[in-house]
């Protein structure tokens, strides 16, 4: 019966009393459920529901995100890079989030350095993964590889030149209408430019010689 447990106050034990206001600092620092930072990512970074999930499903991604949109203020372009070759890279090396040894600073700072065309993608994805493998600042070794963007109009000019001289048949391709050709002309240039041409401003300036 009810009484065999003898409901009466311990007298040994001190009262507790729990205030409104203890309660509230408990709230104030328990972690974001996962649904809560969904919806909060939805709302104010707007990037596919996809990519929110994948990132959402891992606290050190979610802090990686995080961090990293705070600082370039790019987020989907963050999530991109996490969506695409740091989720490629953790697959290849069998690595897991939580072995994520970049900053949220320096992919923040290569991401601002592709905005600024200081890099091209396809640099930008070479830097990434000695970035990866050895947190590097993306900025100083591009600068100690000599990796930077050439964008010297003149220097690209001569280039191109030569290498439309050099490529008549596919010159005579492109008057044609054979709008691959340029394509091949392109991938010349950035060939003798060592992968360090805008390939924006390669192809205007092309399209304008030929």
């Amino acid at each position: 019966d009810a009484q065999d447990y003898r409901y009466f106050p311990d007298p040994d034990l001190t009262p507790v009393f729990i205030s409104d206001e203890w309660l509230e600092r408990i709230r104030e620092k328990q972690p974001e459920f996962r649904t809560e930072k969904m919806e909060r990512y939805k709302r104010e970074y707007q990037i596919p529901d996809y990519d929110i999930e994948i990132i959402t499903g891992s606290k050190s991604l979610a802090d990686l995100f995080e961090e990293a949109a705070a600082i370039c203020g790019q987020p989907k372009k963050v999530s991109n890079w996490i969506m695409g070759e740091t989720l490629r890279l953790l697959k290849e090396k069998g690595e897991e989030p939580e072995d994520i040894r970049f900053s949220p600073g320096h992919l923040a700072s290569l991401i601002a350095m592709a905005d600024r065309k200081e890099i091209n993608g396809r640099i930008a994805k070479d830097i990434f993964e000695v970035m990866y493998d050895r947190d590097v600042d993306p900025e100083a070794y591009a600068e100690e590889k000599g990796l930077k963007t050439v964008n010297d109009e003149g220097l690209l000019r001569s280039t191109i030149e030569k290498i439309v001289a050099d490529n008549p048949q596919s010159v005579e391709d492109y008057h044609n209408g054979k709008e691959k050709a340029i394509g091949f002309l392109v991938g010349q240039t950035m060939k003798a430019m060592k992968g360090k041409a805008d390939p924006a401003m390669v192809n205007v300036i092309l399209k304008e010689i030929l």
